[in-house]
């Protein structure tokens, strides 16, 4: 069974998993794939059009059921809880809180990909540079590291964007260089990235990352 009452609480926000079926969430992400900022930057991922295209989008990120990897929403926690609040499961009381961003753990299969997942994140506009997203992908990390047991870890990003690159030095990643990535598309084409890692007991090549 499908449990939307899991989060991953920090000290300001909220973690939790999308669900399709709530329209909120889908049109969050067409808001959030669709900024002029987002869309200078896309290299992955693509822009998403409409509701419908974030519902299928939500729906194919089967694997955080079993595994946990995926999307995942990012909400603002606020900042007093009364105490019937927090007797309400979180699936109906999450709702009212301020969606912020995503952040994602991927174990990608694409052909030729990286044999460790990566940390990614993306944030509103009016919600960046307040360190929620290091903060998300710190707790994110962690939850693989204690509840998973995933100890390695990679990050990418545009070789050009500083304040990703700021996200992953203060999650504890090491910078490792700009590389040619494959796996990191569907379509198999080689991106172009700046490479972070976390944890690694060898060397990149042996990870799939020349």
């Amino acid at each position: 069974m499908d449990d939307y009452n899991f989060h991953i609480e920090t000290p300001r926000l909220f973690i939790s998993r999308l669900h399709a079926g709530n329209d909120s969430h889908c049109d969050f992400l067409v808001d959030l794939y669709n900024t002029e900022q987002a869309l200078a930057r896309t290299r992955v991922g693509a822009p998403m059009p409409e509701r419908e295209a974030a519902r299928k989008t939500i729906e194919s990120d089967d694997r955080i059921w079993t595994d946990g990897y995926g999307r995942y929403l990012v909400s603002l926690k606020p900042t007093t809880l009364s105490a019937e609040e927090t007797k309400l499961p979180f699936s109906e009381r999450s709702n009212a809180y301020t969606m912020i961003g995503v952040v994602s753990m991927k174990f990608r299969k694409s052909e030729g990909a990286p044999l460790a997942p990566d940390v990614g994140y993306g944030f509103l506009p009016a919600f960046q540079g307040k360190g929620y997203a290091t903060e998300a992908a710190a707790a994110l990390v962690k939850w693989f590291e204690d509840e998973k047991g995933q100890k390695e870890f990679f990050g990418f990003c545009d070789p050009t964007n500083e304040g990703s690159k700021g996200v992953l030095r203060r999650t504890g990643f090491e910078e490792r260089g700009v590389k040619d990535v494959r796996g990191l598309k569907p379509d198999g084409d080689i991106v172009t990235a700046m490479v972070f890692s976390k944890g690694l007991t060898k060397e990149l090549e042996k990870y799939g990352v020349n």
